[in-house]
């Protein structure tokens, strides 16, 4: 029974490797045709897509009153946006240096881990009211990104492809990846549950990881494709839609929630640092391949630390 689950593991993984492909090349070619810069497609496009498992585990987790798992997914999955991610990210990069109209980007996505982390070390129930400062938060993020000045616009080549093939490749793409995704967290949660491990461990390092595994694979793609500005785009709207989405989420299905009594002071302090630490990467101009090559060790050693 053990070795098909792996299988059926490895399987949906393969597929979701190829959903991400294919929706990352259609994504490109949608983005140019468009005249979109990649940070902006990354962000609102590709991290949308990507976040589709963390949504889907979120609504799995909130039905079968497992709370704990989706608190676990969301700061687990931030972690693993900026370590593992962001590691895979700079591992080819010699060095990295975002544009000054991209900062309003980073600035925002730092401003909104902040304002997380005071739900996490307050004991603060977020209930229907949430609601209505969480579609405050995304209007703003959505403006700012409207209102910023576009990438050097380039024509693109005559293609015979029509914009709503296109869209419906992306479309269908994301699907495959949900249900792919889908069943990978759930083949993993089964392959934990026989060892016996805990909901919390299981929503910060196994669905965490599962869930971010389109984010990493998207990024592994869009630098081989050249597209840096694509994968941070990726992370930071990645990051920005699992705390705003996944907590919309849980107080839509479950009424409320209280992240501060869920989770403890180490995975606490964990997403705070890793947010501000990559914010001072990014910004500070020191992302490279040392850098990579921390984040991929913090994470391990994150990861190790869950089960010691």
């Amino acid at each position: 029974m053990i070795f098909l689950l792996f299988f059926l593991l490895i399987s949906s993984l393969a597929i979701m490797i190829w959903a991400c492909d294919f929706a990352i090349s259609n994504a490109i070619i949608l983005g140019k045709k468009f005249k979109i810069s990649d940070l902006f497609m990354g962000i609102f496009i590709i991290a949308i897509g990507t976040s589709l498992p963390e949504f889907a585990a979120t609504v799995s987790a909130m039905q079968i009153g497992a709370s704990g798992i989706v608190a676990g997914n969301l700061v687990g999955s931030n972690i693993a946006n900026i370590l593992l991610v962001g590691g895979v990210m700079l591992i080819p990069l010699h060095s990295y240096t975002i544009e000054n109209k991209d900062k309003v980007s980073l600035h925002f996505f730092l401003g909104i881990s902040i304002l997380f982390s005071f739900v996490l070390f307050i004991n603060i129930t977020l209930s229907y009211v949430a609601i209505i400062f969480i579609f405050v938060l995304l209007g703003i993020f959505l403006y700012l990104e409207l209102g910023k000045v576009r990438e050097e616009e380039k024509e693109f080549e005559n293609i015979e492809t029509t914009n709503t093939l296109l869209i419906t490749k992306v479309i269908f793409s994301f699907v495959i990846l949900y249900f792919s995704s889908k069943y990978f967290i759930g083949y993993a949660k089964n392959i934990s549950s026989y060892f016996g491990i805990a909901d919390t461990i299981i929503g910060v390092s196994i669905v965490a990881l599962g869930t971010s595994l389109p984010e990493v694979i998207t990024t592994i793609i869009a630098i081989y494709k050249k597209k840096s500005n694509l994968a941070l785009g990726n992370i930071i709207g990645s990051c920005v839609a699992n705390i705003t989405m996944i907590s919309l989420i849980a107080i839509l299905i479950g009424s409320s929630i209280n992240f501060y009594e869920l989770l403890d002071t180490f995975n606490k302090l964990i997403f705070l640092l890793t947010a501000l630490v990559f914010y001072s990467v990014i910004i500070g101009k020191f992302a490279n391949k040392i850098t990579a090559i921390v984040f991929l060790v913090l994470y391990v050693v994150y990861i190790l630390m869950l089960y010691i």
